[in-house]
């Protein structure tokens, strides 16, 4: 009897609970797969909700701390916020695979990752914009979180904008959202004087521990003593780098790896996640939101002016 009552007392608390959680708020969702068929419809031709967000992650190693789905959780993460700045755009799904995954080759020590063939990727994102120019988008902008398919990426925007311009529908590559964003990342690392670069290192790593939905959700605690290859750079020597990139002169040559560095180890990081912070995430998704919004302004009051 008294088991009785206990599952029936839990069985109402869990009723009551589902009662009293709120209900989902359309209004402010922009996220295509949280949204009926209808409720997309009704943005676009009632809100005038007219842009859509095509972004790109990827599933892949990047250390015993971080998550596989890193670049898919911070792509989508990233264009919400970019979707929500810009007020008038929803976010597609999002692809979560990509070419050129790191991990992703026989006989891996690091499993778990997926990739696609650079023409089988393209031919996605050809296919993603297309339905999105179906759907009744008129404004399409393409984006990846991920270093490999950004060329997929470029190809499949211009071909598609050339194929549709026509029928009032334009699609745009933003770059910015990773060539610009990572540089100027790099250049906030070393201000603040905290490592630079490295795979599943400080941008990654800091960026999921502000956006992860708990804590340990998709960074592990040890991050902050887990064993890492360094990149063998240091942060003046990528200052010099970056100097003589902008000045178009050679890059001044590194220094060899010293026997007396850290021994290389098979992990995939490639350089110090320790220092990572959850506010240091948050600046860094300011860094992308703020350039992908800006490019997207540019490039459209462009097309609209050359029109």
């Amino acid at each position: 009897m008294k088991k009785t009552i206990v599952f029936v007392a839990s069985m109402l608390c869990s009723t009551l609970a589902m009662a009293q959680s709120p209900a989902v708020n359309v209004k402010n969702t922009v996220d295509m797969e949280q949204l009926t068929h209808t409720e997309v419809s009704h943005k676009i031709h009632n809100e005038g909700m007219t842009s859509v967000l095509i972004a790109a992650g990827g599933t892949e190693e990047r250390g015993p701390q971080d998550v596989l789905g890193g670049h898919t959780f911070i792509a989508r993460y990233n264009a919400t916020l970019v979707a929500k700045k810009l007020g008038n755009a929803l976010v597609a799904p999002v692809l979560p695979i990509t070419p050129n995954a790191t991990g992703a080759r026989p006989g891996t020590n690091t499993p778990g990752a997926v990739t696609l063939p650079a023409d089988v990727f393209k031919a996605v994102v050809s296919a993603e914009i297309e339905s999105m120019a179906w759907s009744g988008f008129k404004d399409i902008y393409v984006m990846g979180d991920h270093g490999g398919g950004q060329k997929e990426m470029q190809q499949a925007a211009e071909e598609a904008d050339a194929k549709l311009g026509s029928t009032g529908v334009h699609v745009y590559y933003i770059a910015d959202f990773y060539d610009k964003t990572h540089n100027d990342i790099d250049m906030y690392l070393y201000e603040h004087k905290l490592p630079i670069g490295g795979h599943g290192a400080m941008m990654e790593t800091s960026e999921m521990l502000y956006m992860e939905p708990s804590p340990g959700a998709w960074v592990r605690p040890i991050y902050k003593t887990v064993p890492f290859d360094p990149t063998g750079i240091t942060p003046e020597q990528w200052k010099a780098q970056r100097d003589a990139h902008d000045a178009g002169r050679p890059a001044p040559a590194r220094a060899p790896r010293q026997a007396s560095e850290t021994p290389r180890v098979d992990n995939g990081l490639s350089g110090d996640p320790h220092p990572s912070t959850p506010q240091i995430g948050k600046d860094l998704i300011d860094i992308c939101v703020n350039n992908t919004v800006a490019e997207i302004r540019k490039v459209t009051a462009e097309r609209r002016a050359a029109k």
